[in-house]
């Protein structure tokens, strides 16, 4: 897949340098209850730091991201993890089989999708029954992240595809919408 993102090489070192979320991105593998067996799937994983942090404790951790640059960063700086792999593609359309996945989450990444309803088309698809999807954002009436009622509309949006059990919490100040595929 080409590089269709906005992310340079440049700006992608600059972004992995300064670590915008370091803090969301080793909270949300805890927030996700993993277990050991799993696979789990970093939509928008810039420079692999929640990646890294699923590997410690599951069977395989999986990052993509739009950006080739991300993900030359994420691979470089994962070379130590036997478990996980990196590729570049968009949530649209992502290289992965059915129901591969227990946990798909998407960090401070949703408010980029191009197309949300398919990308939540897309991590449905690539869910396993029972999969949990979690999308991360910042608590902001901004562009970069979701309010209250925003984040309300995609639970709906969540139940509309297909999900289940869907959620609106915010531990660790981040707003955390949920949605559980169905069997």
């Amino acid at each position: 897949m080409a590089d269709t993102s906005p992310w340079s090489r440049v700006k992608s070192e600059i972004y992995a340098l300064l670590g915008r979320n370091p803090k969301s991105n080793r909270v949300v593998p805890e927030i996700a209850e993993l277990e050991p067996d799993q696979l789990v799937l970093d939509v928008g994983c810039g420079p692999g730091v929640a990646v890294r942090a699923a590997a410690e404790s599951v069977t395989r951790a999986v990052g993509v991201d739009r950006s080739e640059g991300m993900v030359l960063i994420a691979r470089r700086r994962s070379k130590r993890f036997a478990n996980v792999e990196f590729v570049t593609a968009g949530v649209e359309d992502l290289p992965f089989p059915d129901a591969m996945f227990d946990r798909v989450w998407t960090i401070h990444a949703f408010h980029h999708w191009e197309d949300r309803l398919g990308g939540i088309a897309e991590c449905l698809r690539v869910l396993k029954p029972g999969g949990r999807l979690l999308v991360v954002e910042s608590d902001t009436t901004g562009e970069h992240g979701l309010d209250r009622s925003r984040a309300s509309e995609l639970a709906d949006s969540l139940r509309s595809a297909g999900f289940s059990s869907t959620s609106v919490s915010k531990p660790h100040r981040q707003l955390v919408v949920t949605g559980v595929r169905g069997t």
